[in-house]
């Protein structure tokens, strides 16, 4: 199945700051641009670090974070925000506020991995990167464009899927979507045919739910060899 990729809704030209540039002009890029996290990159365009609004909003946390009792360069991101709140509410660039453990991803990075990895990694956004330089982001918000696609890209999508992925014949079965829901409809041979191409329609980028209460089969392989 071919999944929505970083590149076709990943954000460009990305709007970064440089190391050395002052927290009220990360601010106010921010809220100019209506974006939340800003890389920040070198004189080349690698990737250092990223200021978030969370990184900035640390300074007018109270009370004030004390000074760690030992400082982290590893490469955990969880230690790195635990220990490094005081450099942030003290700092005055984003070289002090920015994290540097970022979560990138390559513009090839399906939509379900680019998900998967802002949940598991409790990130808003994540920086597309190629030979260490930054050429998009994606974040949660353009996540939800799959969600935007029309229902006949969905039914469209759906044929193929079980054309190309699954070789069944989808003219016998009757496919529908409304608001993002696909129904499948009609009688396939075997009852693991029918769970396959059911979990296959969930796997759809944009897929809201599928319904396939009236997807039948003519044999229970499943219950074959099963202890009654």
């Amino acid at each position: 199945m071919r999944h929505v990729i970083a590149r076709e809704i990943m954000s460009r030209p990305v709007i970064t700051v440089r190391p050395d540039t002052p927290v009220r002009d990360i601010v106010t890029l921010m809220l100019r641009f209506g974006i939340s996290g800003l890389p920040v990159v070198d004189a080349d365009g690698r990737l250092l670090g990223i200021v978030s609004e969370a990184d900035v909003i640390v300074k007018e946390e109270a009370p004030r974070p004390s000074p760690p009792a030992l400082a982290w360069h590893g490469r955990s991101l969880w230690l790195e925000r635990r220990v490094n709140r005081y450099r942030k509410a003290v700092g005055t660039t984003a070289r002090d506020l920015m994290t540097e453990n970022v979560v990138t991803a390559g513009d090839e990075t399906s939509v379900r991995d680019l998900a998967h990895l802002m949940l598991s990694r409790g990130v808003n956004r994540i920086p597309i990167v190629t030979d260490g330089r930054v050429v998009g982001i994606v974040t949660r918000a353009d996540i939800l464009k799959v969600f935007t696609r029309s229902d006949d890209a969905l039914v469209a999508a759906a044929k193929d899927a079980l054309v190309h992925d699954l070789w069944i014949d989808p003219t016998p079965l009757a496919i529908t979507c409304a608001n993002g829901v696909l129904t499948v409809s009609g009688q396939v041979d075997r009852r693991s045919d029918r769970d396959l191409v059911l979990k296959w329609l969930r796997s759809i980028d944009g897929v809201v739910g599928v319904n396939g209460e009236d997807l039948t089969f003519r044999t229970d392989d499943l219950a074959l060899g099963r202890v009654v």
